[in-house]
């Protein structure tokens, strides 16, 4: 029950011999003629290694089941029960991400089996099922499922197991199988429970381009790659009407791109149509780390210095408004989530976000109190509260730090009048597009019409930017500015406080930084410090983060960059404070805890 397909477009030719431009059973037997059996061998091996992809009848999608004949084994691992290595492809400077999912290696007999299950169960229509809940559904099918596939195996005297333990097995494993690809998301699963995976792309026409993913390469890198899947237009449909039925949100001509946040899998998919994308329906889905990112996860990947991380936690503690801004897929959402983790845990934290990216439910599972506002998207929705209604609503809720998801639109205005006014709380977050501070501000003041004046209640802008080593494909993710607004200069002025160089791959502290910083004097001034006193704090919190690191390194043990560590290590941070330390004394206390208690 499997069906095989040649690639279009393909060249075989290998120019060694081998079958070239055969488009007849008569031209097939002169080249014969002219071939010895080896080469006919070698030539038909290419044509099955090159040009063949396969699939199960019960799926759509197609899969390529041998890797290019350049392709170089990097890795191999293991995604539940399927397989996925990475190559590298020496002739197109390009990886290729090459997955084998065990469901298209099932016997013959079961693939079989899940074909007429499949049939079956797609002329039921499902009867107390709320049809709200996609997990209800997946569930469903899957009850279902196993019914079906044992009654059907018994019909038809189809094998499944030698004793009754191993048929119960094998039957809840091939119902879990069809309810994959009936009630859910198919091959693209796999995709999306790989950690390593952080986008994949199915670009239009989907038939006829293969998927591509971003993965996370080793040391922090990150690198696109080219899949050994290739969709369909069905494929595209199906999830096409599984995005809109999860967020209830129009899919048109007239409306042609759709969001949706697809819970069980931590992910936001964005689809986009004709007449948009002229070649049919264009796919992006970007996973969320299951784990929120720290600091000190953040310096260990090197996007981040450990210098930058205490100058970040200082400002945070400090109150600070902080714009983190960058490119797409530059991590901006991703050292958002590690700045939050920078409040106390008495602190109120508000988010305001249309797309779910920020680690609300896990910090509130660690005793911090967060509220999390959902808003309907850039795109419009129904029943959701815009962004602009939201940040009144947060207004009106008391005294908390402010963290918006994304500051676009409306909502610009009333968070900067908030903020002149002093009503704003105890700090603001958030993030925008652009590559530089000036870039910022001009996409601040000219195009959200923020008048130059109400920017200067931004204190910090934090750009998050994308290296490219040596020109090489793989991108490193790093923050390469952080720049305070110079406020005492006038409208439009910034100071570099910590400057990214190439050449060191680093964030270096500038003059402005050591010296003269209008926002670190300020701080220091609220909390009696010296410059010289507020420098050390830094310091010390950067100290504690390369602990952090190095004890996570040195036994191998990486929950030590995780969010409850750096929970525990905040948290003993500001009783040593509350009990007096300082400096010196206050770094000496908090290593000695953190010996005793790793």
């Amino acid at each position: 029950m499997n069906i095989a397909r040649s690639k279009d477009g393909v060249d075989l030719a290998s120019g060694r011999g081998g079958i070239e431009g055969i488009g007849s059973l008569r031209e097939l037997l002169f080249a014969l003629r002219q071939m010895d059996a080896q080469a006919v061998s070698q030539a038909l091996h290419r044509v099955f290694e090159s040009d063949v992809e396969t699939r199960p009848t019960f799926s759509s999608s197609w899969v390529a089941p041998l890797p290019p004949a350049e392709a170089v084994l990097i890795h191999t691992y293991r995604v539940g029960d399927s397989e996925v290595r990475l190559y590298n492809l020496t002739e197109r400077a390009e990886s290729l991400y090459f997955v084998v999912p065990s469901e298209y290696q099932l016997p013959i007999h079961h693939l079989k089996l899940l074909h007429l299950a499949r049939e079956e169960i797609r002329r039921l229509a499902p009867r107390s099922v709320d049809l709200r809940r996609p997990a209800e559904i997946r569930a469903y099918v899957a009850q279902v499922g196993e019914r079906l596939l044992y009654r059907i195996a018994k019909e038809r005297d189809i094998r499944i197991g030698r004793s009754r333990a191993e048929e119960v097995a094998t039957v809840h494993r091939l119902a879990e199988v069809l309810a994959k690809y009936t009630a859910g998301l198919g091959i693209i699963e796999i995709l999306l429970r790989d950690p390593n995976v952080q986008d994949v792309f199915v670009d239009a026409p989907a038939s006829r381009t293969p998927v591509y993913v971003t993965i996370a390469a080793q040391g922090g890198s990150h690198q696109r790659c080219l899949t050994n899947v290739t969709l369909t237009e069905e494929d595209a449909e199906s999830l096409l009407s599984r995005f809109r039925f999860e967020s209830g949100r129009p899919f048109s001509e007239a409306t042609p791109v759709l969001e949706a946040n697809l819970e069980a899998f931590r992910a936001r998919a964005t689809v986009v149509g004709r007449p948009l994308s002229p070649d049919g329906l264009a796919i992006a889905l970007r996973r969320h780390s299951p784990d929120p990112w720290t600091l000190p996860k953040l310096i260990k990947a090197g996007s981040l210095t450990p210098l930058a991380a205490g100058l970040l936690s200082f400002l945070i503690d400090g109150r600070s408004t902080i714009l983190v801004a960058g490119s797409r897929s530059a991590g901006k959402s991703s050292l958002l989530g590690a700045l939050l983790l920078e409040f106390p845990q008495s602190q109120r934290i508000l988010t305001i976000e249309d797309t779910l990216e920020l680690p609300g439910p896990r910090m509130r599972e660690l005793g911090y109190k967060v509220q999390s506002l959902h808003v309907e998207s850039a795109l419009g929705g129904h029943g959701e509260m815009s962004a602009e209604e939201a940040l009144r609503v947060s207004l009106r809720l008391g005294e908390s730090a402010l963290v918006l998801g994304e500051v676009r639109g409306q909502e610009a205005r009333t968070l900067y009048e908030a903020m002149r006014a002093g009503t704003a709380g105890s700090a603001v977050l958030g993030t925008i597009h652009g590559n530089s501070s000036k870039s910022v501000y001009e996409r601040i003041v000219h195009d959200l019409q923020i008048p130059p004046t109400s920017f200067a209640a931004t204190d910090v802008v934090v750009i998050a930017g994308l290296a490219r080593p040596g020109g090489s494909q793989r991108f490193d993710r790093r923050v390469t500015e952080v720049t305070e607004v110079a406020k005492s200069r006038g409208p439009g002025e910034f100071e570099p406080l910590l400057a990214y160089r190439v050449d060191t791959d680093s964030l270096e502290a500038t003059e402005a930084f050591r010296h003269s910083s209008e926002r670190v004097r300020a701080i220091a001034n609220s909390w009696g410090l010296s410059y010289a006193a507020a420098l050390e704090n830094i310091e010390t919190r950067a100290a504690m983060r390369t602990a952090l690191v190095d004890a996570a390194e040195r036994q191998n043990r990486a929950e030590f960059l995780a969010a409850p560590w750096v929970a525990r290590s905040n948290a003993k941070y500001w009783s040593l404070v509350e009990e007096g330390f300082q400096g010196t004394d206050l770094l000496e206390e908090w290593s000695g805890w953190l010996a005793r208690a790793t």
